[in-house]
């Protein structure tokens, strides 16, 4: 007991740092889009804090197996480098029994895992599109910075070298395509913006062209010049696709039956917030026969590591070839749960067999004298 909760808690601790850590990976890797959205709109900080936490939970899915299955590798791995594990074997302790921190730690990523597919992620990802769809589509500020074309709306383009707290501009460029017949430019030295009933952008000092259809311009140079900023109405855009994430286990399933085109899917997706559940336990008695087993006890920890990693990456490409397969014909719905528990049930019994094997072996050479 004693030697079971030493184990368990080393394995827990690496297995949080390690699922905190690939969150901090996807959380990098997602927050270009967000932060781009961000930028763009003109949303502020808190926002992107907010698109961030309603997002975890559909990290976690991701992160919480494999934190399990490095956390898992971590500790076993210093254990056996420790010769810690050689000792214990020496003792009497099968493979089995020192397998039963990591399971226990997998168990607990399970059930969180079973938590968050099927109560929080719904929610979660629901609130993060609403609020992403209100951002994308909202209105409330003009967004203009230095050094950069920028797309005020489908007609207008603008390029400026500065602009400072006052809104105030230092040479403009903008193109005004409203008008079907003539494409405007506008070069100007400094300008102002005004924020009224509407924005209206005052240029002075500067260049005013004008290019109908046939090419052919015409230049005037104007002291000042006001052109109104035009702002397109969002409200019109602001329905949205509602996407699978958002449906809970029964919604799914309740679609898929009125669904024949899309039945597959559904019901893939439904059946995968089950499926994941055992991929925390998969992962953990992989690292289990890699480490633990006999015919690995003289390969280096490194090769080790990557018979792992390979075993791994081959396991979670299947799981994901067997749910495309489910895309297309139901029939292989069986096979989702069928393949984990065929994987535990394999390394439950290679976890076993030299202890039985050896068992049989002496008692034989036993009865035989």
């Amino acid at each position: 007991m004693i030697l079971t909760l030493y184990i368990f808690r080393q394995t827990l601790t690496n297995v949080i740092i390690s699922t905190f850590v690939f969150v901090g990976i996807i959380w990098l890797s997602q927050s270009f889009k967000t932060i781009k959205l961000i930028i763009d709109k003109g949303a502020g900080l808190l926002e992107f804090f907010i698109l961030s936490a309603y997002s975890l939970p559909s990290w976690l899915l991701m992160a919480i197996p494999f934190g399990t299955f490095a956390g898992c590798m971590i500790s076993y791995l210093k254990l056996q480098n420790d010769q810690e594990i050689l000792v214990m074997k020496s003792a009497g302790i099968n493979p089995m029994k020192l397998s039963n921190p990591a399971l226990f730690v997998a168990i607990i990523a399970s059930i969180t895992l079973f938590i968050i597919s099927h109560f929080i992620l719904p929610k979660t990802y629901k609130n993060f599109k609403v609020l992403q769809n209100d951002i994308r589509n909202s209105s409330k500020s003009l967004i203009i910075r230095d050094n950069i074309f920028i797309d005020l709306n489908k007609y207008q383009t603008i390029f400026i070298n500065s602009l400072n707290e006052n809104n105030e501009l230092e040479e403009i460029f903008i193109q005004d395509r409203s008008d079907p017949k003539f494409v405007v430019e506008f070069f100007s030295k400094k300008g102002k913006l005004n924020f009224e009933n509407s924005i209206i952008l005052n240029m002075q000092d500067g260049t005013r062209i004008s290019t109908d259809t046939n090419d052919r311009s015409t230049i005037l140079s104007f002291k000042s010049y006001n052109i109104e900023i035009l702002q397109e109405n969002n409200k019109k855009s602001s329905s949205r696709v509602v996407e699978y994430n958002e449906y809970n286990f029964f919604e799914l399933l309740k679609k898929s039956k009125n669904a024949k085109e899309n039945r597959g899917k559904l019901l893939a997706e439904a059946h995968s917030r089950n499926t994941i559940v055992f991929m925390p336990l998969v992962f953990s008695m992989i690292v289990m026969v890699v480490i633990l087993k006999d015919n690995f006890s003289r390969i280096f920890s490194i090769y080790r590591k990557t018979i792992g990693i390979g075993l791994l990456i081959i396991i979670q490409s299947i799981v994901l070839i067997i749910k495309n397969a489910v895309h297309s014909n139901i029939i292989f719905l069986p096979v989702m749960y069928v393949f984990p528990f065929l994987i535990l049930i394999t390394c439950v019994f290679l976890l076993n067999y030299n202890n039985k094997y050896h068992r049989i072996i002496s008692f034989t050479k036993r009865v035989s004298k």
